[in-house]
């Protein structure tokens, strides 16, 4: 039996208010329910006046990032709604929203949307003809029949493809118009076209990170990409971003040790030894109270890809669009299905779904990668002119395990050539030691990040940067990084690290 009731007529033939009542209550219940069906279902296939408003506020709100329920939707609503009823009683707006989520069949949502829509169709179909009906029994003399026809045949064809916009499309003329509203907020200095992460190297190859897209961030094991990815995390936190990170590899004690050491100059390897004075102490002190408000939240419990989507999605509705960290993807847990996989068949399933994942959210997402294992192994004798292509040498997207890149819109590589000397090093008695040495030293504190792929900036090209070791940090060369700073007591007995 219909618990609600209206005092207005309903075609009854052209209408269900219970199926409208029952989708409009499943969104309350789950907000992400909305994703599948807001691209083919608007506010206006309501046949309800206030089922509309509903389900635009809905629509608005999850857009936002908000929670939509009978509670915070009440907000966006008019007081009263004339003929509004329960049970054949007077009802206010809280208690008909209320009354909505009890009422709710998620099974059923689909079926119910795709009936609205459709039922919608119906009226336009029945308004259609009854204006061609009355049209050609008023004709004027003047008027061609043709032309009624055509009419009719138009409007008919706009009724079944729903207009430009009822699947989710954008006109081009609307893309043009928002895009150069974009830039005309950047250029003015309003608004940049995207989420800053002051980190200027990669701003100089791809500036800001721009909603929506994946950008992999691959490397070569010791190369820093999770180093890279920390930076950018917390210069997008500091720039009022909130940062879901994602973390496979590190305990958040670990991250939190690293983003204070690059700031107080003291290693990780001495926070963790204890091997601390009290002025480092005090600094370390300083960056907590500085930063323990910065909207960062680390998810160190391994997950599926499924669950890395539905957390994401949870965090981007309670704390707004911000930046997701994915590192990294090879440390993604295998869900049923994926376990046979091989490892460049399960990177490729990670990245689609990153990406489509970015797309919903409208959020940029960043994975971390590893490079195929035989990226940078060399065979043959170390001479002078090997060690030259070693420092020579750039990361291509190629070296990507599977076809990652084929879903990312950058890919961003740190190279550290450094790495690679030092696993190539000649005899200790010969001749090339020497050279050898020479060139380690003058590479130890060189990087460069590689934009390796891009598909709206020219690549491949890089820029030039330093590189701290002890507090793993990339820096702007000619920037006056400050390195780690050791206590006297500490320096005067550096075996007391270990």
């Amino acid at each position: 039996m219909n618990a609600y009731s209206h005092d207005f007529q309903i075609p009854a033939e052209i209408c269900n208010i219970e199926v409208e009542q029952s989708l409009l209550g499943t969104l309350f219940l789950s907000n992400d329910a909305l994703l599948h069906i807001k691209d083919f279902l608007q506010p206006e296939h309501f046949f309800e006046p206030m089922h509309r408003d509903v389900y635009g506020v809905i629509c608005d709100m999850v857009r936002a990032g908000k929670v939509a329920n009978p509670i915070t939707v009440k907000t966006f609503l008019p007081e009263t709604y004339k003929g509004l009823r329960l049970e054949g009683q007077p009802a206010t707006v809280a208690a008909y929203l209320a009354r909505m989520a009890v009422e709710a069949h998620p099974a059923s949502l689909i079926t119910n949307a795709g009936l609205i829509r459709d039922m919608a169709k119906r009226r336009t179909l029945v308004s259609i003809a009854r204006e061609m009906l009355t049209a050609a029994q008023n004709i004027e003399v003047d008027c061609d029949p043709n032309e009624l026809a055509e009419k009719a045949i138009g409007s008919l064809s706009d009724a079944m493809s729903d207009g430009d916009g009822i699947y989710g499309a954008v006109s081009f003329a609307d893309a043009l118009d928002e895009a150069l509203s974009i830039t005309n907020a950047a250029y003015g200095g309003k608004k940049v076209a995207g989420m800053a992460h002051r980190f200027s190297p990669l701003d100089k190859l791809i500036g800001p990170l721009s909603p929506g897209q994946l950008i992999i961030l691959g490397g070569a094991t010791k190369q820093g990409k999770s180093a890279l990815a920390g930076q950018i995390a917390m210069g997008a936190a500091e720039s009022g971003h909130p940062v879901w990170f994602y973390s496979g590899e590190m305990s958040p004690a670990e991250l939190a040790m690293r983003e204070s050491s690059r700031e107080t100059k003291v290693s990780v390897s001495r926070q963790k030894r204890g091997k601390v004075a009290e002025a480092d102490i005090e600094r370390m002190v300083q960056f907590r109270s500085e930063h323990v408000n910065l909207p960062i939240f680390i998810q160190p419990t391994k997950l599926t890809i499924d669950a890395i989507i539905e957390r994401a999605k949870l965090f981007v509705r309670k704390k707004g669009r911000g930046v997701i960290f994915i590192d990294h993807i090879g440390l993604v847990e295998r869900g049923r299905g994926q376990k046979q996989m091989s490892e460049w068949e399960f990177g490729q399933e990670v990245t689609l779904n990153l990406k489509q994942l970015a797309r919903e959210i409208d959020c940029p997402v960043i994975g971390c990668a590893q490079l195929k294992k035989n990226t940078f192994v060399d065979r043959g004798p170390i001479t002078e002119k090997f060690l030259h292509q070693i420092v020579a040498r750039r990361p291509r997207y190629t070296d990507l395990i599977g076809a990652m890149e084929r879903d990312a819109d950058h890919v961003i590589m740190p190279f550290r050539p450094v790495v690679f000397l030092k696993e190539h090093e000649p005899p200790v008695h010969s001749d090339l030691h020497l050279k050898w040495e020479e060139m380690v030293a003058e590479h130890e504190r060189k990087a460069k990040i590689v934009l390796a792929l891009s598909r709206e900036s020219q690549w491949p090209r890089d820029v030039d940067c330093g590189w701290d070791g002890p507090t793993t940090t990339f820096y702007e060369t000619g920037g006056g990084n400050e390195h780690e700073v050791v206590p006297a007591e500490i320096a005067a007995n550096p075996m007391g690290l270990f």
